[in-house]
């Protein structure tokens, strides 16, 4: 089933409630702990229980707890298995002392990116099992198996206990981004010339949502073989809500005067447009359309045709302007257009520090066509998504443009 799928009424629930579902897992898996106690009595058992908290009280998703529960496993039974090793064969205080210190210090040193928390975790587990050097060893034992054991009913309990997908959480947020840049554009596309709209709270939440997105990579890859495979794919789809996000930063800096509002209408027929892509990816995404919205064939070329007209029909008074379409050799393309003052008044009005409206308005449709190429990119990797969880040929993904 494609993620972009609608969620179950299930899903939806756990996902609605999550806090209070991940509060009752937390609580189910230290049950377990604390049962297993009671009937067996294993020495040192209260690591169990630390380690089911460490798990799973910052990381609800199942992804998340399965790669934190892993790393802490592997990280304790390295760390003990050289606490051990030190302890059982050198006699020496001092030079036990020695190579723990050159150990946790070398794990330092390496200790960085994705499985830092392994590192963090072998490092802690040498000091706690050499302790001061008295060559007992069995609690070191102990304290690893029982560490296990929390590790499994940590994985065990957020795999099929109301599990909490970070497929999900990744697919609301996403959501979440693209229907505030959709309503941000709308809303400047209605409003009235030298609008004050402040758009920072909308742009500032998709933001955060793209952010939070960014946190959910790991825990994905261990849900999904199919996100696994495209994790390149999430990377770039994130860098290109950043890179939307930043260019409608850029309209509430747009201004022009009541009388020009009917140059700058017939470019914004072309944002509107815009506006209503990004809403229709934003159903998709959610799960409220079955198939991916497909964009108009040859979108760039027909942008570009029609903002060139746009920009040679506006009524520039005095200002006589060509525009020139420039395409690029990598896969953007940006408008260049060239403006000429034809008259005393044009040169005055640029003296005095106004803004030709010429070169306003080319400015103003170059804004315009850099948004469509961004909405165009977030399409076509949601497209190669969606084919991918349908497992249709690599053949079948177009250029951006969903079959």
């Amino acid at each position: 089933m494609s993620v972009f799928a609608p969620a179950t009424p299930f899903a939806d629930f756990i996902y609605r409630h999550f806090r209070s579902v991940h509060a009752l897992k937390l609580g189910l898996a230290l049950l377990v702990a604390v049962t297993i106690n009671a009937i067996w009595a294993p020495p040192h058992f209260i690591w169990s229980m630390v380690t089911i908290v460490v798990i799973m009280m910052s990381l609800p998703q199942v992804g998340g707890a399965i790669e934190k529960s892993l790393q802490r496993a592997i990280g304790t039974c390295l760390g003990s298995a050289y606490g051990v090793m030190l302890v059982a064969t050198v006699d020496s205080y001092w030079l036990i002392m020695s190579l723990l210190i050159l150990a946790v210090s070398l794990i330092c040193f390496i200790s960085a990116g994705r499985y830092s928390y392994a590192y963090l975790v072998s490092g802690f587990t040498i000091i706690i099992v050499v302790g001061d050097a008295n060559h007992d060893t069995s609690e070191a034992l102990w304290r690893t198996a029982n560490i296990l054991s929390g590790c499994v009913i940590a994985i065990l309990v957020s795999l099929f206990i109301f599990p909490i997908k970070a497929k999900q959480d990744w697919r609301s947020q996403l959501t979440h981004a693209i229907d505030n840049m959709a309503e941000v554009l709308a809303q400047h596309l209605k409003a009235p010339a030298n609008h004050d709209l402040d758009f920072r709270a909308k742009l500032e939440a998709a933001m955060k949502a793209v952010l939070t997105q960014k946190k959910l990579f790991f825990s994905l890859e261990w849900e999904s073989k199919t996100l696994k495979k495209h994790k390149v794919l999430l990377s770039q789809l994130a860098n290109k809500q950043v890179r939307l996000i930043t260019l409608l930063e850029l309209l509430p800096l747009t201004r022009w005067q009541e009388e020009d509002k009917d140059a700058y209408l017939q470019i914004n027929a072309v944002a509107s447009e815009l506006a209503f892509y990004l809403q229709q990816l934003a159903e998709f995404v959610a799960g409220k359309a079955q198939q991916l919205p497909t964009l108009p064939e040859c979108l760039e070329q027909e942008l570009q045709h029609r903002l060139q007209l746009a920009l040679a029909s506006a009524p520039m008074a005095s200002i006589t302007m060509t525009s020139t379409i420039v395409t690029s050799t990598i896969v953007t393309s940006t408008i260049v257009t060239s403006t000429t003052a034809s008259t005393t008044d044009s040169n005055a009005a640029a003296t005095d520090g106004e803004v030709p409206q010429g070169f306003a308005l080319t400015g103003y449709s170059w804004l315009i066509y850099q948004l469509a190429i961004a909405v165009e990119a977030l399409y076509e990797d949601i497209a190669i998504i969606e084919i991918a969880y349908n497992k249709q040929p690599a053949s079948q993904i177009k250029s951006g443009k969903a079959d």
